[in-house]
């Protein structure tokens, strides 16, 4: 009977013994897993990596239960989730990486960007109570920083600095392509050379002023164009393209999407982000909506004009526009046919009559569509794509260099001209609209033009830019429209 009391007593200590071995491992697998220690030399937490875990949490609930957020490699450009666990600011996949950057540049940049990280996610609220703004709940339990309207939201003459800025810019960098990519590899790199959006972002920036409690794509978008102004090798956008449903519901990561649609979804995003600074779009006048930075940028008006053939009555109607979207059916071989095509007199009879107010009956009308107010940055986007699986129309439409607008418009002075600084280009087989590859081109603000195909960069003359089957054509007004 003693015997088996001690063999009892050593089975248990066999099993608990086991199991606090097996505990320490996993600890320690655990503990590894979140952090590299690449070389005692480097200090307390400088030689450190470590996961970002709030950051990680919020890709998630974004991307449908993403685990982790992938950032380039500072040193060799891959795709990691590591970063410096004493400043928290930079990214490395291994330590042969990290050790480089550190003995490079990192050792004697880390505590300024370790105070910068802090400083950013510490803000006292004694600190925001001095601000002059209203202090505004949103969302419940969050609060926001919001600026005072004076119904001009961004000041039309600062704009104009920007966008007759002199500065000679960067060449383009390429984009890798993380997976069916292309459609934003594409729009990034034009709005990368909208002068005054670039200008704005280097010049002045939107992060230090940026008040959003949640992730801003203008942020980001700033973040893309210095990593861009100065990177000489291709670099990853998947901060931005691991955000795709912010910008916009339906897209997703992964998935081939249209770079119109992209493009359109970028746009009202910056524009939402500047109305939100003031209380969000329910909060400003519509009106004043319009003198924010993206509108000064990328807005523009349309009349719609209808005229009654019984009494001549003429009812206007005007509508912002931040893009156009012309038809390239029929005859139409040219840009300037189907900007005809756009603004030609419409009959309405039949089934389709006009209720004038005047009669107070359907009657027979012409209506016309015109530019009521040329943008500043004119972006124009062609048909291409129609119902159907095989509905892309890869028919020849040329485009001019120079655009004069003035023909289109309900009135002009005359100075409603465009240079073209961007192209982009669906690539496909077939004509198949629910396949492809895009690829764009670019002039930089030297004036020189370059094929942009995601990492690829060549540069090419102007010919070469006018003979492509465009789908979109980004143009800069030669004169800024005045005030």
């Amino acid at each position: 009977m003693h015997v088996a009391v001690d063999l009892n007593w050593f089975l248990q200590f066999i099993v608990l013994a086991f199991a606090a071995v097996f505990g320490f491992l996993y600890l320690v697998g655990n503990t590894a897993s979140r952090f590299f220690v690449v070389d005692s030399n480097f200090g307390s937490m400088a030689a450190d990596f470590s996961t970002d875990r709030k950051s990680g949490e919020s890709v998630a609930a974004a991307v449908g239960g993403a685990a982790e957020v992938l950032d380039s490699c500072a040193v060799c450009g891959r795709l990691t989730n590591k970063q410096c666990a004493r400043c928290k600011m930079v990214k490395y996949c291994s330590e042969d990486c990290q050790r480089s950057h550190w003995n490079s540049e990192h050792m004697m940049k880390c505590k300024d960007l370790q105070s910068f990280y802090r400083a950013n996610n510490t803000k006292s609220t004694s600190l925001l109570r001095e601000r002059k703004a209203s202090l505004v709940p949103v969302g419940g339990s969050s609060s926001k920083l919001l600026k005072q309207s004076n119904k001009i939201l961004f000041p039309y003459e600062e704009f104009v600095q920007f966008f007759n800025w002199d500065k000679p810019g960067y060449p383009p960098c390429g984009l890798l392509n993380c997976g069916n990519s292309c459609f934003a590899n594409v729009v990034l790199q034009c709005l990368a050379y909208t002068r005054p959006l670039v200008a704005y972002l280097l010049e002045k920036g939107h992060k230090k002023e940026c008040q959003m409690d949640d992730w801003c794509f203008l942020c980001e978008f700033q973040n893309h164009v210095e990593r861009a102004s100065q990177s000489l090798a291709p670099f990853s956008p998947i901060n931005i393209l691991s955000r795709l449903p912010n910008i916009g519901g339906n897209l997703g990561y992964g998935k081939q999407e249209d770079a119109h649609e992209f493009m359109r979804f970028a746009i009202d995003t910056m524009q939402s982000v500047c109305l939100d600074e003031f209380g969000g779009e329910k909060a400003v006048h519509p009106l004043y909506q319009e003198t924010t930075l993206i509108q000064h940028i990328f807005g523009g008006r349309l009349q719609s004009q209808v005229i009654c053939t019984e009494c001549n009555n003429v009812s206007n109607q005007f509508e912002n526009m931040m893009d156009l979207t012309v038809e390239i059916h029929g005859d139409a071989g040219s840009l300037e046919e189907c900007l005809d095509q756009f603004t030609a007199k419409e009959w309405l009879h039949g089934d389709n009559m006009y209720k004038c107010d005047n009669c107070n009956t359907y009657v027979m009308a012409w209506k016309r569509l015109n530019v009521q107010r040329a943008p500043n940055i004119l972006t124009i986007a062609l048909k291409r794509f129609q119902s159907g699986r095989f509905g892309k129309l890869n028919k020849r439409i040329t485009f001019p260099e120079t655009l004069d607008l003035s023909s289109y418009m309900s009135e002009s002075d005359g100075n409603d001209v465009y240079k073209l600084y961007a192209v982009i280009v669906h690539v496909d087989m077939l004509n198949a609209s629910f396949f492809g590859h895009y690829i764009c081109y670019v002039k930089d603000f030297r004036g020189n033009w370059y094929r942009v195909d995601d990492c690829k960069v060549a540069s090419v003359d102007l010919d070469e830019v006018l003979s492509q089957g465009a789908y979109m054509l980004l143009y800069s007004r030669i004169c800024v429209r005045p005030s």
